[in-house]
């Protein structure tokens, strides 16, 4: 809450009466919605009431673009239970009661589970009293994203439709631009009968101009020496404003600040009644007006005058997070020392933290600065390359890091003690490591990235890598964010070409930080004492650190091992078998579904838990999968039911999708992602659409009984399905009816004579494989139906798993036989005899993305690894899982293998060397 953005007094009076009526009583409608555009005053009237209802306030949020690290929705519900349990003490001995029992709720992603335990059900403590609650949430737009299940859109449906879960004297006041997503909510409610919330649109509020003009009064008629304007000219610039308090509050601060020699107050202000925010409805209202505070700020015929101005606000707006005038200044190599102070000197009618200290974060007064200035259309000459911004950023990003790293940057005394245990952390982390440091080892890579590769960023990554690495990844240890050097090592890479010694280098960083990552961030000492003695002797990272650290500090590489620890490999969370496991399409996340009914999501590179388990289902998780764009879930359960989930908040999306009888057991997303289907235990295959989640006609029928496996075809075109009826049935995914054979699905007497127990498509979609319990496998022509040769007849018992290879000429299959077996997808003959070596059935087997290796998992616990070409073990058993390999796969790079186990643990492996 900003005291010092209210309202002037006698302004904004009717509307300001009206919410403060809403909030003095207790209404059905719990939700006041005021939406307007940019610069229209919206956030100031929020401030207003957060001001005159201090007393009632539980809570103020106010989301800003400019912290993108912090404008999430899972923060805002943090803060706001914060507030509110600092403003009760009995909302806050319910929080502290629910963090002992569960205290890893702050770290959850997932915003209706935050929503209901850290502010409804707290809330309930003061649900008798008489009192009114206000809760304040100002620019939601702000809050992230416009893809339609995002966070944002997530929130905005959680503010305007869920806050019947509070209590009735809570009341939620909320002010947005109209975006097209609330726009869409906003429509939504006018078309039903049933109101959820009350919505107010600022160019409806009387007045406006009123107002207006007697705020630019206050401004430039009221104990001013310099600078006044006559009465009349205020009640102009009122009416050039046409209900944008911002043009008229940037005009008024132009005017009162310093412009060009020659120019006086008068001249001025005649230049800014030449321009016009046109009406309500122009979304560039402010272009004219922002044009003119830069023409008079800088002489766009000086060369020199213009290319500093470029090089400064490129820097500006380039920044993942905003910087203070002397951060600036200190990402500015081998310019002048007054370089940031001569342009941000003459913008503070445009941005914020200017005339403060030296440490105030800079950053536009309004969005809409922000929009004009990266609009080439608009802001013609003060156009801002973001890619120049990037360039500079990264080469000072550089400089800072070369000139401030060094060995114990904490300064700590002892490594005995855990970081968290250090008294006075906090002080000793802000003498040693400034601002501007943290910045560079933050988000260097992000800016490199935006440029393109050369000969001169390359000598600053290998002089980077090899000297001051480690005191990076310290810094990052100290600061919680070690993560950033995986994602670091990873995007640099494409900027080293052939230096060979480099990239094995880079490419041994994300191994280092998987298994070390977690103690750096503890005790961010054994980054030395314990990193290092545990670094494989033939480690690029061991020969380069040996040679770099301090001689008396060569005692950390006395014990070296010869392969990676396995420290972080298991991944445990789960209290019962995990059924099903999957990378993400970016390899960066697996998503695993498990027996004790709940999915997980985890961080690929660390092993780290990604918020709180997806709670939902009421029985066991069978089958799960990531969307093609990787920002969806689907899971199916023995519960019936198939749920959507957003990757990143862990939060399901809607309700649950209702209609089988029994369980599901199978679950897929289509190619395009648009599409899922599912198959279950009542013989029945549903399509789903993936957006709206209602179903696509009536189930698919067809199978006499439960269906096992559920696949699309690469075009999305088709459907096949396995079942215990011994049958596959093909599907028309558009009509959703079945392909049939001469008047007939594929029954028994055309195929197999016991359960099908997985199908696959071809590559090119054109065949389809299936292995069943009678032995075999069969290959058939994916647009008759029809059987494509002979059974291919050789194992024993029955067949758990069949694929084809990439490329489509080999196909698979594993067995409970406990062999493995490779065949000509063209003629059905076995290639090389079987691949013996499991004691146990084969569970699950798998492709590498090139073709070349084969992957297979069993009831004896183990994984192998197999040549394609060959048929021959690579390597050792992959040993380690205390209970049988239920899901096996390759990541998406073929680099990573990902096995699940009914031991309750996920285990990532290294796909080349075999090492967990």
């Amino acid at each position: 809450l900003d005291k010092n953005k209210i309202c002037l007094e006698g302004t904004r009076m009717t509307i300001i009466e009206e919410i403060s009526q809403w909030i003095s009583h207790r209404n059905v409608l719990q939700t006041y919605l005021l939406c307007g555009e940019a610069g229209t005053g919206k956030s100031t009237i929020g401030h207003t009431i957060g001001a005159k209802f201090e007393n009632w306030l539980g809570a103020f949020f106010c989301f800003s673009r400019r912290f993108a690290a912090t404008r999430t929705p899972s923060n805002a519900l943090c803060t706001i239970a914060y507030r509110l349990g600092i403003k009760f003490p009995v909302i806050a001995s319910k929080l502290l009661q629910t963090f002992e029992v569960n205290p890893t709720i702050l770290e959850s992603t997932s915003i209706r589970e935050l929503w209901k335990t850290l502010i409804v059900t707290p809330a309930q403590m003061i649900a008798q009293q008489d009192q009114p609650v206000l809760i304040v949430i100002d620019a939601l737009d702000e809050s992230g994203g416009r893809e339609e299940e995002g966070p944002r859109a997530q929130l905005l449906s959680l503010f305007i439709n869920s806050t019947h879960d509070l209590p009735g004297n809570f009341h939620v006041f909320v002010t947005s631009r109209p975006e097209s997503d609330i726009i869409e909510h906003l429509l939504e409610q006018e078309a039903s009968d049933i109101q959820s919330f009350k919505v107010q649109y600022m160019d409806d509020i009387p007045g406006t101009r009123e107002d207006i003009f007697q705020y630019v009064c206050s401004r430039m008629m009221r104990n001013r020496v310099t600078g006044r304007l006559q009465e009349h000219q205020c009640r102009m610039v009122a009416e050039r404003a046409t209900g944008f308090f911002q043009w008229a509050a940037i005009v008024c601060t132009s005017l009162s600040g310093q412009g060009k020699g020659g120019l006086s107050v008068s001249k001025r202000f005649d230049r800014f009644m030449t321009l016009n925010p046109s009406n309500a409805n122009d979304l560039h209202a402010l272009d004219g007006l922002y044009g003119s505070i830069l023409e008079d700020a800088f002489d766009v015929q000086d060369a020199d005058v213009m290319a500093v101005y470029r090089s400064i606000m490129s820097q500006v707006l380039a920044a993942f997070e905003p910087l203070s005038q002397a951060g600036l200044q200190s990402l500015q190599p081998g310019s002048d020392e007054d370089a940031v102070t001569c342009v941000l000197a003459f913008l503070g009618s445009l941005f914020t933290g200017i005339s403060k200290s030296e440490n105030a974060q800079v950053r536009p007064v309004h969005t809409s600065v922000l929009d004009f200035l990266l609009d080439k259309k608009r802001s013609k000459q003060f156009w801002v390359n973001l890619g120049q911004g990037h360039q500079l950023l990264a080469d000072g990003a550089f400089h800072v890091m070369f000139r401030d790293l060094h060995f114990n940057m904490g300064n700590l005394e002892s490594s005995y003690m855990l970081n968290s245990a250090i008294e006075d952390l906090e002080r000793k982390l802000s003498k040693g490591i400034k601002p501007e440091l943290i910045y560079a080892c933050s988000y260097w890579d992000l800016h490199i990235q935006n440029n393109e590769p050369s000969d001169s960023w390359l000598q600053q990554l290998e002089i980077f890598f090899f000297n001051y690495s480690l005191y990076w990844m310290e810094v990052l240890g100290l600061m919680k964010r070690i993560h950033i050097a995986s994602r670091a090592a990873i995007n640099t890479l494409t900027f080293v070409g052939n230096m060979q010694e480099l990239r094995k280098f880079i490419q041994e960083i994300p191994q280092f930080i998987q298994t070390f990552g977690k103690m750096i961030t503890a005790a961010t000492p054994h980054l030395y004492l314990s990193g290092m003695p545990f670094i494989p002797k033939q480690s690029s990272l061991h020969t380069v650190y040996k040679r770099c650290c301090h001689p008396r500090k060569q005692a950390v590489f006395s014990a070296q091992m010869l392969t990676w620890p396995d420290q972080q490999v298991i991944y445990r969370g789960h209290t019962s078998g995990v059924n099903a496991v999957a990378f993400s399409p970016d390899g960066k996340r697996i998503v695993s579904g498990s027996d004790d009914d709940s999915i997980r999501i985890w961080n690929a590179d660390t092993g780290e838990v990604i918020g709180n388990p997806l709670q939902g289902h009421s029985n066991a998780v069978t089958s799960v999968a990531f969307s093609p764009d990787g920002k969806k879930i689907v899971s199916g359960s023995d519960d019936s039911s198939i749920r959507i989930w957003d990757t990143d908040t862990g939060e399901a999306i809607s309700v649950p999708l209702q209609g089988h009888l029994d369980w599901v057991n199978s679950v897929a997303f289509s190619p395009d992602g648009k599409t899922i289907i599912s198959g279950s235990r009542d013989k029945t295959i549903r399509i789903w659409n993936a957006t709206t989640r209602e179903a696509i006609g009536d189930p698919l029928q067809g199978h006499l009984k439960a269906v096992t496996s559920v696949v699309f075809s690469p075009d999305g075109n088709r459907i096949v399905s396995g079942s215990w009826d011994s049958s596959i049935i093909i599907w028309n995914a558009t009509t959703r009816e079945a392909i049939e054979n001469i008047g007939e699905p594929l029954l028994r007497h055309k195929g197999h004579s016991e359960i099908v127990t997985s199908v696959g498509f071809s590559p090119d979609g054109k065949r389809i494989v299936s292995g069943s319990g009678d032995c075999s496998i069969r290959i058939w022509n994916a647009d008759t139906g029809e059987a494509i040769g002979n059974p291919l007849q050789g194992h024993s018992n029955s067949v758990s798993s069949v694929g084809f290879s990439p490329d489509g000429k080999k196909i698979i299959s594993g067995s409970w036989d406990s062999t493995i077996r490779i065949w000509n997808a063209d003629t059905g003959e076995a290639i090389y005899k079987p691949l013996q070596g499991h004691l146990e059935a084969v569970n699950s087997i798998a492709f590498s993305p090139d073709g070349n290796m084969i992957l297979s998992g069993s009831d004896d616990n183990s994984i192998r690894i197999w040549n394609a070409s060959t048929g021959r073990e690579v390597g050792d058993p992959l040993q380690g899982h205390l209970g049988p390999v239920t899901s096996v796969t390759f990541s998406p790079d073929g680099k990573r293998i990902l096995s699940g186990s009914r031991d309750r643990s996920i285990r990532i492996w290294n796909a080349d060397t075999g090492e967990a």
